[in-house]
């Protein structure tokens, strides 16, 4: 009974093709809230980063995603598939090396720097991958992706003069940006009745990569984890906690519209995490900096109105 009442549940909020279309403006809504979630938790896991190597954190949420997800998959049963399963696991490899590479950014300097450079990047590409498969954004868009390219540009012109800003931390970024744009990508393709299984599947593949890394790392003489940090987890677990929500906020929507929109509007994301970073850390930026991550921003805008 509890069983069968949450898999209605389930499919009324959208993780299943419902009858007729949904309309626009909810899509927007649940976009936009996901991406807030994904800079919540980008903000969380950079604090947890800091305190403890970005790999423990990694970890820690691909164990609470990968239990959660099976839980989903038990209760609210979906047909299983092969193009479910595989684009899931593409989606997952794409979400965990973004994850870490995004997590290292993020404790290698500025969260104001690294968000909206990732941020830029992860809705670029799937914007790209839109327009291959036939979708067709307007001007606004192209003007966006144009502006995106010159606020990287922007952001990365104060490497060092003394703001904070390396090489390191800017191709950190880069790749987080574009693996989560796989991640962006590998959901969609999934297909809209798959249930949990894309979710479940991302985990199952993500997990075992991560815990190989670290195996190697540790047989080199170089334990990645180090030493557990209370506070750590803390920031570890809260950020798990928003992925999770922010992740079936993602695959409500885009399973109701576009991929070319959903993603540009959830790429979003930096603007919350930067939001956090200002008010709570006190951060500060360069006047070109500032150009350059208020151009992230506009870029970012410009995608998801022309499309």
């Amino acid at each position: 009974m509890c069983g069968s009442f949450v898999s209605n549940g389930y499919r009324t909020i959208g993780l299943h093709r419902s009858e007729g279309a949904t309309p626009i403006g909810v899509l927007l809504v649940v976009s936009v809230i996901s991406a807030v979630l994904y800079g919540w938790s980008d903000y969380m896991g950079g604090r947890a980063a800091r305190r403890m190597p970005a790999l423990r954190v990694t970890l820690i949420m691909e164990f609470m995603m990968i239990i959660a997800y099976a839980v989903a998959v038990m209760v609210d049963p979906a047909p299983i598939s092969s193009q479910a399963m595989l684009w899931g696991a593409l989606a997952g490899a794409g979400g965990t090396l973004g994850v870490t590479a995004f997590y290292a950014a993020l404790a290698s300097g500025s969260m104001s720097i690294a968000s909206p450079v990732t941020g830029t990047t992860s809705a670029v590409i799937p914007v790209i991958v839109g327009l291959l498969l036939g979708e067709r954004p307007g001007a606004l868009t192209i003007a966006g992706i144009t502006l995106a390219v010159g606020s990287v540009a922007l952001i990365s012109g104060g490497a060092g003069s003394g703001s904070g800003v390396v090489p390191r931390q800017l191709v950190l970024a880069l790749a987080a940006g574009g693996s989560f744009g796989l991640w962006f990508i590998g959901l969609e393709r999934a297909g809209d009745d798959s249930g949990w299984w894309p979710l479940l599947a991302a985990r199952l593949l993500a997990l075992p990569c991560v815990l190989a890394v670290y195996l190697v790392l540790r047989k080199r003489g170089f334990d990645p984890v180090g030493v557990w940090g209370s506070d750590g987890a803390r920031w570890a677990l809260g950020a798990g906690v928003m992925v999770l929500a922010a992740n079936i906020a993602y695959l409500i929507a885009v399973r109701g519209g576009m991929l070319t929109v959903t993603a540009a509007i959830v790429s979003l994301y930096p603007a919350s995490t930067i939001a956090l970073a200002l008010t709570i850390d006190r951060e500060r930026l360069t006047r070109l900096q500032g150009l350059g991550i208020a151009l992230a921003l506009s870029a970012l805008v410009l995608v998801g109105l022309g499309t």
